[in-house]
């Protein structure tokens, strides 16, 4: 490649960011600007791969958009990016400068978590106005997948299992029946609404054992500032192990480019954390893959897009919890193996090329927590053979650890995050 033209604008500040600047990196040796309210714990002043805007009030729309425009004017080109096959070979000339008199830059913006996701999107017009590249569906599509309520339609239409559910309103003022027994999970029908409204007691999702426990949990979150739909769902029996997850890119021409069937052998169990992947050995399973992957088609998806699923061993169905509408947290795992996802975006959306479909078969392992913590807390032996037989292979990858990317600093401190993933399942891990 003779220019790269483009930078990354990666907003939020998580391992999710750091995967997919080393993305970049990777490809083009290039860093990406993160910009967020403030670092996250897994990225600190010393990475090389990254550069950093802080904005302490970025949730917030009209400070959003002020950032965005900021941003813009620094790095972007006037007149907005040059996209096709010219994209590759334009020189400075070609690109000229920023507002600010720096080199233009052609600026593709990617959220790396849900609220973000819903930022962009909601703003879309506003910032392909100001030039940015915007690999996003328009929100109503979003909707359908994000809005829990509607999702669960979709599943139904495209044959899609998922848990027996009861949708609550706040108007049932506490008074219902479920048709299904305990123990129950209870989750936000809009995540990313009920994530702005942190409190004591908070969880990413609850595990319940009795209607009591129920009710006064619903009180607790309801009291605290949501005021959305909850949702009610049959708990799904099993360890970590029978979880799942598929990381999926669907192109600007809405069909799948790419898919990458994950079985999480742990999740993180601290109560603010539950439910992240903590080590995934890629599997396949070309029936589900093609069945999800009909449905994001259908409805005219476009992007990155991440299912959490479970294997239900009462009945060998897989069934969906929800999809994602960004990148999973274990994306890496895809870059790892071979299939490096900044290219798919850059390829589509900045040089416009065709892009095969692509259904990675595995295996291969990922994890961000030490050999040590998987090869303990894993439990089943089969799956434990092969991940020992993939890092015996090279066939391994984790998020943290980029030699490009490790002075002699964060090496110390990935060994200190390392020893607390230890105290951390010591703790926590209930199997």
């Amino acid at each position: 490649m003779s220019n790269v033209n483009f930078m990354p604008v990666l907003l939020a500040s998580d391992i999710n960011v750091y995967s997919m600047g080393r993305a970049f990196h990777e490809a083009y040796g290039i860093k990406s600007l993160m910009v967020a309210r403030a670092k996250g714990g897994v990225i600190t002043e010393e990475t090389r791969i990254l550069d950093y805007f802080e904005e302490p009030r970025l949730d917030e729309t009209e400070v959003f958009q002020d950032t965005m425009a900021k941003i813009y004017r620094k790095y972007g080109r006037v007149g907005g990016p040059i996209t096709g096959p010219e994209a590759e070979t334009a020189g400075p000339e070609q690109m000229g400068v920023s507002e600010e008199g720096l080199p233009a830059k052609d600026m593709i913006l990617l959220g790396c978590a849900d609220h973000y996701v819903r930022l962009i999107v909601e703003n879309k017009e506003y910032l392909k106005g100001l030039g940015y590249i915007v690999p996003y569906s328009d929100k109503p599509i979003l909707d359908r997948i994000t809005l829990k309520e509607s999702f669960y339609k979709l599943c139904d239409e495209y044959g899609l299992d998922y848990a027996k559910t009861f949708i609550y309103t706040p108007e049932m003022n506490y008074v219902f029946e479920i048709d299904f027994g305990y123990p129950v999970v209870l989750k936000a029908s809009d995540s990313v609404k009920y994530h702005k409204k942190k409190f004591q007691g908070f969880h990413k999702a609850y595990f319940i054992n009795s209607k009591q426990e129920l009710v006064d949990t619903l009180k607790l979150i309801y009291a605290n500032g949501y005021d959305d739909h909850m949702i009610i769902q049959d708990m799904v029996p099993g360890a970590d192990d029978s979880i799942y997850d598929l990381q999926m890119y669907i192109g600007s021409d809405h069909k799948v480019k790419l898919m990458n069937f994950g079985n999480v052998l742990l999740e993180e169990h601290t109560p603010t954390a539950i439910g992240n992947n903590a080590a995934t050995l890629t599997v396949y399973n070309e029936e589900l893959m093609n069945k999800i992957g009909n449905m994001m088609e259908s409805i005219g998806y476009e992007g990155f897009a991440d299912a959490d699923i479970k294997l239900d061993s009462r009945d060998g169905k897989f069934k969906m919890f929800e999809i994602n509408i960004r990148q999973g947290r274990s994306h890496y795992r895809v870059t790892g193996a071979g299939n490096n996802l900044a290219r798919l975006v850059v390829e589509d959306y900045v040089y416009r090329r065709e892009l095969p479909k692509i259904l990675v078969k595995g295996p291969h392992f990922w994890h961000v927590v030490p050999l040590g913590v998987v090869y303990k807390y894993v439990r089943d032996p089969e799956k434990l053979a092969l991940v020992k037989k993939c890092v015996a292979e090279g066939k391994e990858c984790n998020s943290m650890r980029y030699d490009k990317d490790m002075s002699l600093k964060r090496r110390w401190e990935l060994f200190l995050k390392d020893l607390n993933q230890y105290r951390k399942f010591g703790k926590y891990y209930p199997y």
